[in-house]
């Protein structure tokens, strides 16, 4: 009977798992989460950056459709103008205000160049004239090459 009251004390300090080895685990799950916020933070940069060149682009179109129905020969200095209704008529661009704030909760701007113009995104940084940010120019090339 000693024997087997041996072997239950053996078999019951036996169960559950050491320190040492819940820390490997632990380190082990603590260095893949790492990686893996990392990709998805790379991700997220990148659909805000594509959401900013769609809503560039859809900006760009909505100035240009203002023009032509306002018979304005020249682009508007204020872009809330594509937003606003007047009477009847829906607006330019959907969305209210918000359509006129970037991912980074900025606002779009307009840039204009005698008749020509651009819209702008600060990109991610929020400073403008920076290397990050997002122009309808620099998409416009971007599809011609």
């Amino acid at each position: 009977m000693n024997n087997n009251t041996e072997k239950n004390i053996i078999k019951s300090s036996r169960k559950g798992f050491t320190l040492v080895e819940l820390l490997v685990v632990v380190a082990i799950l603590g260095i893949l989460g790492t990686i893996g916020l990392q990709g998805v933070t790379k991700h997220i940069e990148n659909t805000r950056k594509t959401a900013a060149k769609s809503a560039v682009d859809n900006i760009r179109g909505a100035v240009t459709a203002y023009m032509i129905g306002e018979k304005k020969s020249t682009p508007p200095s204020d872009l809330k103008v594509i937003i606003d209704q007047t009477g009847d008529e829906d607006p330019y661009l959907d969305g209210g205000e918000g359509a006129l704030i970037d991912p980074w909760d900025g606002d779009y701007r307009i840039e204009i160049k005698g008749k020509r113009f651009v819209i702008i995104s600060n990109g991610p940084d929020g400073s403008p004239n920076t290397e990050d940010d997002i122009r309808s120019d620099k998409i416009e090339k971007s599809r011609r090459d």
